[in-house]
């Protein structure tokens, strides 16, 4: 069996549609705010915007 290497952009990708997923269902059964959502959303995007600068960074040195 082979292995393949792992895609960083899809596994970004992936956890930003995971937390989209996670923040619509959050709202749509009350478990949040949209004022605490609206906080934690950006949060999460910087936070795969780092992990992603982080990753190309390490790839080019």
């Amino acid at each position: 069996m082979n292995t393949h290497p792992v895609r960083w952009d899809a596994l970004l990708f992936g956890f930003l549609f995971t937390l989209v997923v996670a923040g619509w269902a959050a709202v749509t059964y009350d478990l949040v705010s949209v004022d605490a959502l609206a906080i934690a959303g950006p949060v999460a995007l910087i936070i795969a915007g780092v992990a992603g600068i982080a990753l190309t960074l390490r790839r080019t040195s």
